[in-house]
This record gives structure tokens, sequence and C-alpha cells, in this order.
């Protein structure tokens, strides 16, 4: 399995601009590419059947935000990458070209990827010292977008006496598959950018980085299997770590594993409390037909409306119980 660049790049210390080899020679390789929701499928094909050559991706702000549009700096740093892997592997250049690298015609998958976002995938011939033999070709594009389906899956959860917590999931669509499992909060971040991350984009990470080996053995089907539920399903939670928040997340996906709903949340405070299904933060702006107490009294028109509580709240045709804090 090849290692994605995207992790390597985090291990990375300050641009090096150290000299490396720098050439005009065509690149013998072409690539094309078959675009999903959070992977693409790259198909190389080269008209030099002897030498190594280098593929690679990122993120297009982050590429661009690194300069990586200027040769000798992208040709520098990928030299460099080579230098910090064979560090790490403990091995030399030339066995990290080998395992890192192709020859000849090829195919790969490069997954952890995000909906509707923009990358940049670059390739060109390395040699055995991890050096740029041919002309450095760029191929940006952007991931298909997830058409977003209305059904909805239904949360209950209740603390248990020794200090778990009890989730059941009621799908409106007994047929659909979802994902359903808990989020520490204080690991909703890009452990490579160390932004905060949305729920949404924090579960679709996890998930596009899951599906990278059911693609690999041709075998994505069994990604759903064993990783996606269908129907009714319950769950106790019983390894929450004091003093942690958490996020119970429920979401249905599509056949390619994208996110295709809301998602539903049960908010747990550091005591192991449940304190809201599909919580909204003080700071959120709700427009709303109506907001209620829980035994039905109208207090407001929004959530700008009430003070912190637990509140019904009428949106679009549709009842929801909030918590504002």
């Amino acid at each position: 399995m090849k290692k994605l660049r995207y992790f390597a790049l985090s291990m990375l210390a300050a641009l090096s601009l150290a000299a490396s080899a720098q050439t005009t020679t065509p690149n013998p390789v072409t690539l094309t590419l078959d675009i999903h929701e959070c992977y693409v499928h790259e198909t190389m094909t080269t008209t030099d059947e002897t030498a190594y050559y280098y593929v690679s991706y990122l993120e297009k702000e982050i590429f661009d935000e690194k300069g990586y549009n200027d040769d000798e700096t992208l040709a520098s740093e990928d030299k460099k990458w080579f230098e910090e892997m064979a560090k790490g592997y403990q091995m030399d250049v030339k066995g990290v070209v080998q395992s890192f690298g192709f020859k000849g015609d090829a195919a790969e998958y490069q997954a952890g990827l995000l909906p509707d976002r923009e990358y940049v995938i670059w390739y060109h011939g390395v040699d055995k010292e991890g050096n740029t033999t041919t002309e450095i070709k760029r191929l940006p594009f952007r991931t298909k977008p997830v058409q977003t389906i209305s059904n909805r899956i239904k949360l209950k959860a209740q603390k248990t006496n020794d200090g778990g917590i009890f989730v059941t999931c009621e799908p409106d669509d007994k047929n659909l598959y979802y994902t359903f499992g808990s989020i520490a909060k204080s690991n909703m971040f890009d452990e490579f950018t160390h932004e905060e991350l949305t729920i949404r984009d924090y579960m679709q990470t996890g998930i596009s980085n899951q599906i990278y080996d059911y693609l690999a053995s041709e075998e994505f089907g069994e990604w759903f299997k064993k990783n996606a539920n269908q129907g009714d399903f319950s769950l106790k939670f019983d390894e929450l770590v004091a003093g942690e928040e958490y996020y119970i997340v429920a979401a249905y996906v599509d056949n390619e594993a994208g996110i295709c709903s809301e998602i539903a949340t049960v908010e747990i405070d550091g005591e192991g409390n449940p304190t809201g299904i599909n919580s909204v933060k003080n700071n959120t702006t709700l427009v709303a037909d109506g907001v209620y107490t829980l035994d039905g009294t109208r207090v407001g028109t929004t959530l700008g409306d009430v003070q912190r509580g637990a509140y019904i709240v009428k949106f679009n045709g549709r009842t929801h119980k909030v918590v504002k804090k």
C-alpha cells in the first residue's frame, strides 16, 4: 500500500531550496482521473518503461500556500520528502523511491478526500536520489459534490447506571446505509493544519480514510458491510473519558460513502450526561416558525428571543428539540 503524500507532508520542516536536479526533459507520463466524491482513481501510462516517476496530491489551498506552483520549490520539497521518509523508515532514498514511486503503466487510488473540494495532483520523473528528472505536470481537480437526501435519523440517548450512554438509532428508511459513532470534541481538528473541523468534515475525513484499503483491494462494497448500519440499531458507549465532551452522531451515506443527509447528534457533557438532541450553539442564528418550551408554550420566534435551556423549535414544517447554550 502506498502512503499518501498528504500524510507525509505534515512531518516536514520549512521549505528548503537546496539544489536538486532541474531539467526540461519532457514528462513521459500521461495521467487521467476518474473523480468521485471522496476519492479519485488515477491511471498512469508512460512512454518510458524503465524510469521511476512520482505522483502526489494536496488540497489546492495548501498547495498554493506552500508555493508549489514554482518548479524549483516543488522539486526541492519532493527531494526532501524522499530523504525524510528514508530516515523515518531507516532505509536509503533509493528504497523509498522504489517503494513510493511508480515504474511503467500503473493505477492508484487517492482517498481521504472531501466532497466538492479542490485538489492538485502533480507528477514527474525521479532518480534514485530523489531528484526530479523531468518537467513537473500539475493537474487540478474538484471532487464531486454529494447529492443530499431528505431522509433523517432519530437518536435516543440515556445515561446508564455505570456511567455509560445507551443510544438507539431509528432511521426513517431501514434499507439505507448510515454511519454511527462517537466523536470526542477535543479531537475535532485537522491533524495536519491543526484547524478546527466541522462535525461533517471530521466524520467524512474519517470515512474517506477508511475506504482506501477497500478501494485498493477492489472490495469497496465490503466497507458498507463492515462499517455502516441498516435499520434500527442500539449501542452502549461505556468508555467515555471523564471530563471529555462528546458528540454521538449518525448520518446516511450514499453509494460512494459520502455523507448525504443531515447529521443527527447527541451532545454528552464532561460528566457523561446527554445534554440535547441536535444541539444549537448560542451564537447560531436560526430563523424558525416558533420557539416553544417543552410543555408547548410559545416563547419566541428565534433562539435569540430566549435564555439558555431546552426548547422545541418548529422550522420549515419540522419540529426539533434543541438546547441553547
